[in-house]
Parts: C-alpha cells; structure tokens; sequence
C-alpha cells in the first residue's frame, strides 16, 4: 500500500507540473502601450557662425486627433536673436487654422489651432518654423519650456506627450597656440626683481589665435589658473583686447613676496566675444609652472 500511495503522489505531482505549465503558456499578455506623442526640435544640433541665418523646425510625431497646440521655446538672448516664425503645414494640411505668435528677447509664444467643428490630425509633420540670426559666441539649449495639445472634443482634452529640446553653439573661433604660455621667469627671485624692476610682479603670458570663420575682429582675454602647492588658488587675468585675425600676445600681472616662496601650477585659457556680450571659453587651455624662490 506504501508504495501504491508514493506512485499516485508522483503521479498527482507530474498532472500539477503539467497543469500549470499548460496555464503559463495560455497566459494574454497586454500588447505594450504605443509611445506617446513628441513635440522635437529639428534638427537637434545647430552649428553656425556670428553672421549666419538658419532655421529649425518644431516638428510633433505619433500624435492622434490633434485639434491644436501651444508651444514656447527659448534660446540665450545674447547668442541669438528670432527674426521669424511660421506655421508649419502640419494641422493647416487638412483643415483651415488660425495661427499666432510673439517674439520676446530670449523665447517664442507660439499657437495654432483648427477653425470649425472638424476631427483633429493624425500622424506626423511641423507645427512651426523659427528663424535666426547668429549674434554671438557660445552655446545654448533651444529649450521647448512648455507646450500644450490638444484634441478636438468640447471642451478640449490635453494629449500627454513628451518632448526633445535642440541645442546650438558657434564654430570655434578663438584658440591657444601651440606652446603658448608661459611665465616671465620658471624662477621666480623676489629681491632679484625688486632691485631690477622696482616691483616683484611676475608677468603671464599667453598668445591668443583669432580662428574666426567670419573673418571678424573679436575681443579677448586670458584667464590664468593658478594653485601653490598648498592648495591655495589665485586668478589673475588678463585685460580685454581686440584681436584681429591671427595671433596677439596678452598678458597679465602676478604680484609676489619673499613669504610666497613655493611652486605654482598654472592653467590658461581664452575666453571670446563679438559683441563684448556674451563669453565663449576657447578650445585649448595651456599649463606651466614656476617657483618662487628667496
């Protein structure tokens, strides 16, 4: 009988095993949820000169019953400046619209919407196009800082969606040469220079490129890093000067004592404008050092 009842509960062990794999394989599976609309930037990398006009469209995919839309973007307003924006065919494609807009210092206020009791849109394609001009150097987001859709039931529902901001910056435009760094003495002697010179500076120097594409004169100057070997920081710079295409020397005053004996590691680097505006670090930095001995 022992072994009669081991064999049925071996038996009944096996039907279980079989049993749930069976519902495991039987199992529906919701199909995954469709990605949500995306209001985007196109294109989302803008490379441009002082000088140059380009533009960029704000573009929606995957959307459903898009009746209309709200859509503010904004950029740095010493880099570039909006002279236009239009309705993109999107929504006007199928019914007539309303389209309108404001242009501020620094972003967009911008609005279509359908005229008439129709159904919305479906699909893909451009809400609006912005145009700039290039004023400055340097780098800013095109930041989509709120937007709204909207489908075309009364009263209007919110479409959830997300969004992909763009980013711009100038080409390159001022640089350190190769070698380009240095201090007036690696070593550094105090009562050497107060008898020599009247004074115990010691002077920095660094010669600035002017790469400009544009051929534009810029402004400049050095910034010089500058840590002694206990820890403690100084940032002497350099004064703005015009540099012209090619290379310019700028330099910049270091005043030491004798109780300042230690030595000092040095990072140097350009920072640019066209306008005097808005500051751009150039491509390359330098670094040296020097000693300041008794």
């Amino acid at each position: 009988m022992k072994g009669v009842k081991k064999k049925n509960l071996r038996w009944l062990s096996l039907l279980l095993v079989v049993a749930v794999s069976y519902a495991a394989l039987n199992v529906t599976h919701a199909p995954p949820a469709p990605p949500l609309p995306n209001v985007y930037v196109d294109p989302g990398e803008n490379v441009y000169s002082v000088g140059d006009v380009f533009t960029v469209d704000i573009n929606i995919a995957d959307v459903e019953d898009l009746y209309s839309c709200g859509i503010k973007i904004s950029w740095k307003r010493d880099l570039l400046n909006c002279i236009g924006v239009t309705e993109g065919p999107f929504i006007k494609s199928t019914n007539p619209t309303a389209f309108v807009y404001v242009i501020h210092d620094d972003y967009v206020d911008a609005g279509v919407s359908t005229l008439g009791p129709y159904w919305g849109i479906w699909g893909s394609g451009t809400l609006m196009t912005l145009t700039f001009s290039v004023i400055d150097a340097g780098t800013t987001p095109l930041e989509i800082f709120y937007s709204v859709l909207i489908d075309h039931w009364t009263p209007g529902n919110e479409i959830s969606h997300t969004v992909t901001d763009g980013y711009f910056e100038t080409i390159q435009a001022a640089t350190l040469v190769k070698k380009s760094a240095w201090p007036e003495h690696h070593h550094f002697d105090v009562s050497v220079q107060l008898a020599n010179d009247g004074d115990s500076n010691q002077t920095l120097y660094a010669l600035v490129a002017n790469t400009s594409p544009v051929g534009y004169d810029l402004y400049a100057y050095v910034a010089f890093e500058i840590v002694r070997d206990d820890g403690v920081v100084f940032t002497p710079t350099s004064d703005v000067a015009t540099v012209a295409l090619g290379t310019q020397m700028l330099t910049a005053d270091f005043p030491l004592t004798s109780s300042d004996r230690a030595k000092y590691y040095v990072t140097a680097c350009c920072w640019y404008s066209y306008t005097g505006a808005a500051w751009s670090e150039g491509e390359k930095v330098k670094t040296f050092s020097f000693a300041v001995v008794p």
